[in-house]
């Protein structure tokens, strides 16, 4: 967010506040929609230094995606963003951590969320957000929507980020390759774009993705819609 006004093709500089690390960027565009402050897209110049040093995949197969994160090696502490499989992402929601091969350990090793501040140096332990270890993202056990066999019945915290109505936490109760529903007492009109990031959590940096509401029907719970979501690629 910038309180400048930035032309498209233009040139910046980014700076990595508290490291000293810095980095040219182009002005892509503005973001329609945002009334908080003037959002840009940039795109780096050079991302070779990494300055954000956050390792980000090169090909990601969103065709088996069902969960994106960034999550960090708790053994070297590499922070990487990641596409979690059907299978990844059960045992994500259920332990909130999952295993996976790290380049930078050569092998198998335990990811988890970096929660709180992530810090600069890798080696540092992070601690872990109380508000995601008492909340009720947990696996319904045994349970799948005989509708399709890569639907998972879950109860995960999510956050969407409308144009018009803002940041909402809400309630995820089905994940799928393609999307989710969720459970909201907001009017999100059918057709809408917004964006999506599950799972959530305050302190920690959570990942949006674009996504579109496609569905909508009264839930069980009085007051509340279900609302049925497919991510745009």
């Amino acid at each position: 967010m910038a309180n400048l006004q930035l032309s498209t093709g233009q040139n910046i500089k980014i700076q990595r506040v508290g490291l000293g690390k810095d980095a040219t960027a182009r002005v892509v565009g503005r973001i329609a929609g945002r009334s908080e402050a003037r959002v840009f897209g940039v795109a780096l110049v050079d991302p070779s230094p990494n300055l954000w040093d956050i390792a980000f995949p090169a090909a990601p197969d969103l065709e088996k995606a069902v969960l994106r994160a960034l999550l960090r090696c708790i053994a070297c502490g590499r922070l990487e963003v990641t596409y979690l499989s059907e299978f990844e992402a059960e045992l994500f929601l259920r332990h909130h951590c999952v295993s996976r091969t790290c380049t930078r350990c050569g092998g198998w090793t335990t990811w988890t969320r970096p929660f709180g501040k992530t810090p600069a140096d890798p080696h540092v332990p992070v601690e872990l957000d109380s508000e995601l270890q008492g909340s009720q993202q947990t696996l319904a056990s045994g349970k799948r929507d005989l509708r399709s066999h890569d639907r998972i019945q879950v109860e995960a915290v999510g956050c969407v980020r409308h144009s018009t109505l803002g940041n909402e936490v809400v309630l995820v109760r089905d994940l799928a390759r393609g999307g989710l529903s969720f459970y909201s007492a907001n009017h999100y009109p059918e057709g809408s774009r917004m964006e999506m990031a599950v799972p959530y959590a305050s302190r920690a940096p959570n990942i949006y993705s674009p996504a579109r509401i496609v569905s909508s029907r009264k839930g069980a719970e009085k007051g509340f819609t279900e609302y049925g979501v497919t991510y745009l690629r």
